[in-house]
């Protein structure tokens, strides 16, 4: 059974917490992980390219010249994609809300809990307990990272209630800070530790907070 390791923010102890539930004992898919971190990057893509085809251009309609006579190509309008100016053939367009790398839910929560899995099977999964800020502290906030010798990257996830704990570790470039529910798989696998505090384990696992 996959262990995490708890800290106490005040005392300094250490001590281990068993993980139990789907959340971390998921046999991780590799292929359904991969397909999880492909549908969230697709997801945050804004797809705003855009060219404009020949009928998008603004000029007349009517052929250049004659078509025989001249000694020159049999051309068009000024609009053709061939001439400066004109409409690009082929050329990126904005992609529909309906198109997109796409999974359903069930597939996506087995990539986000083998993901999890996969990091409390590695050891990399803490619980900040006993977490309180009167005020806002880099430098405290620094210290406990430091106690608790985690290197980073690190995902630290905290509850809309701890917002002092979260003003103080967002400062440090190797901690990202969020909120429970508000990361994925991709946020998961570029973390080299995961750090719950209590409430925020509390929340995930379904245990009181």
């Amino acid at each position: 059974m996959a262990q995490a390791q708890v800290f106490d923010a005040r005392s300094d102890d250490k001590s281990s917490l068993d993980l139990t539930g789907p959340r971390f004992t998921t046999e991780p898919k590799e292929h359904v992980i991969h397909r999880g971190v492909v549908a969230e990057l697709d997801a945050k893509r804004r797809y705003t390219a855009s060219t404009k085809g020949r009928s998008d251009i603004r000029g007349s309609g009517a052929k250049l010249y004659r078509q025989k006579g001249t000694g020159r190509a049999r051309a068009g309008d000024i609009k053709s994609p061939v001439r400066v100016g004109g409409g690009i053939w082929g050329g990126p367009k904005p992609k529909p809300a309906r198109y997109g790398k796409r999974i359903n839910k069930k597939e996506a929560r087995a990539a986000f809990d083998g993901a999890l899995s996969a990091k409390a099977a590695d050891g990399e999964v803490f619980v900040l307990d006993s977490l309180s800020f009167d005020d806002p502290s880099t430098k405290r906030a620094k210290e406990l990272l430091g106690t608790m010798e985690v290197t980073g990257p690190v995902l630290l996830v905290l509850t809309d209630d701890e917002r002092n704990a979260a003003l103080s570790f967002r400062n440090l470039p190797e901690v990202t800070v969020v909120a429970p529910y508000e990361y994925g798989v991709y946020e998961l696998l570029r973390a080299r530790e995961v750090v719950f505090s209590r409430a925020a384990y509390g929340r995930i696992s379904g245990e009181e907070s």
